[in-house]
């Protein structure tokens, strides 16, 4: 958890805390609300859409 102000990838607003996936902010609502959105939920494939843009980088 970084405290500087960043963008979360998935509801693209500027938030202090969050997790972090491959160096990329997903605040702390955006979590709880892909946690526990069902699959047949409409929002489903916007998370997933999202999450996409996570830029991967193993070095």
């Amino acid at each position: 958890m970084k405290l500087t102000s960043e963008i979360c990838i998935v509801c693209e607003t500027k938030r202090g805390e969050g997790i972090y996936v491959y160096n990329n902010l997903i605040c702390y609502e955006c979590e709880r609300n892909l946690v526990n959105t069902e699959t047949n939920d409409p929002k489903y494939i916007h998370y997933l859409k999202q999450l996409r843009k996570l830029e991967v980088s193993y070095f």
